[in-house]
């Protein structure tokens, strides 16, 4: 069949002409769908996308008293929103929003520990029961000069420690250090003065291997206890130690009351560490008991400590008479799961 060249090229003109229609609504649909987009997810408070002249009309009580060819301002226009970059709405889209419970974890700062049992410093007198760990009014006599050295024991590995008196005029330094294999692995450093109490620290600083130095500072200007790793306070209660000079203060109470060595007795006492832990350490009296040490036995008065939650520490003081009552032997243990810190006493070096 004869087909006539110019019909040919009529028909190829109208099927270009209409493919172009076509592919010019293809493009118009696929840009009116991406305008439609909102670019700025997560949402925001109030987004722009062009600026809008807004006219604000108000009903008017009385006509007369406005001209009717007046017109009010128009309202502020916000300002336009600069273009987002495509690379930057591409990171956007691609983000997964966080989990809310995520947020929350850590938006909450851990808390220090406080030792379970009775409340904190701060509450300690309020809940303790009438008559029961009343922290009275001690007299106290301090120990001269000394270096008492110790066999000091973790669990299986045992190794060698200090406890360090130094007091002139109304001042003081305690420190303990203990070593194991020749690695120092704690220091506490207690350092104040003294009031009517005893041992008024000053300022109490914590460092144990692999860890930081936290410290406690006893404010006593300001009647309060603040500590460095926390922005938790605690009011200064009268006679508190911290948890190194709370030794010391023991000996300086039992040597100066003969009554409180006998067996059922108690010496109770605020205590302070440097992670803003604190609680009321009541020591009861168990007798006397002979402990066998480098320096040969020795006759101590014991005293301890219990525990007042699962978590909590036990302390046990064995107090030497003839060393001014300071520790021949003390164990300290957190928690029924805690090998626990032993002192054994090896030397006593100058004339406490």
């Amino acid at each position: 069949m004869h087909v006539d060249r110019h019909e040919l090229s009529g028909r190829a003109a109208r099927r270009r002409a209409w493919l172009g229609m076509l592919s010019l609504l293809a493009v118009t649909l696929h840009a009116g769908f991406l305008s439609g987009l909102d670019w700025t997810w997560p949402r925001r408070e109030t987004p722009h996308a062009q600026a809008v002249l807004v006219r604000t009309i108000e009903p008017v009580a009385d006509e007369k008293s406005v001209p009717t060819n007046e017109m009010r301002p128009p309202a502020a226009v916000p300002p336009i929103a600069p273009p987002v970059p495509v690379a930057a709405v591409r990171r956007v889209v691609a983000a997964k929003p966080p989990r809310p419970e995520a947020a929350v974890l850590l938006a909450v700062a851990p808390k220090p520990r406080i030792e379970p049992g009775p409340a904190p410093v701060a509450a300690a007198a309020a809940s303790q029961p009438a008559g029961e760990d009343v922290i009275p009014h001690y007299r106290t006599q301090m120990p001269g000069n000394a270096t008492l050295r110790y066999q000091v024991s973790r669990g299986m590995l045992h190794g060698s420690g200090e406890l360090q008196w130094r007091s002139q005029g109304d001042q003081y330094e305690l420190k303990l250090e203990s070593k194991i294999g020749g690695m120092t692995l704690l220091t506490q450093i207690s350092r104040g003065g003294f009031d009517a109490e005893g041992i008024a620290p000053v300022r109490f600083t914590d460092w144990r291997v692999r860890r930081s130095t936290v410290a406690a500072n006893f404010q006593r200007d300001a009647g309060k206890v603040s500590f460095s790793g926390s922005t938790q306070e605690l009011p200064l209660e009268p006679g508190v130690q911290d948890r190194v000079s709370w030794m010391v203060q023991l000996a300086a109470i039992v040597a100066a009351h003969p009554d409180l060595r006998t067996p059922g007795a108690k010496v109770v006492m605020h205590v302070v560490g440097a992670n803003a832990d604190a609680s009321v350490w009541a020591f009861k009296c168990a007798g006397n008991e002979t402990i066998e040490t480098d320096m040969g036995p020795i006759d101590a008065v014991k005293y301890v400590r219990e525990p007042r939650g699962p978590n909590d520490t036990t302390a046990q003081a064995w107090l030497d008479s003839k060393h001014h009552f300071l520790p021949a032997r003390a164990t300290l243990r957190s928690g029924p799961n805690d090998e626990g810190f032993e002192l054994k006493l090896q030397d006593v070096i100058g004339n406490p």
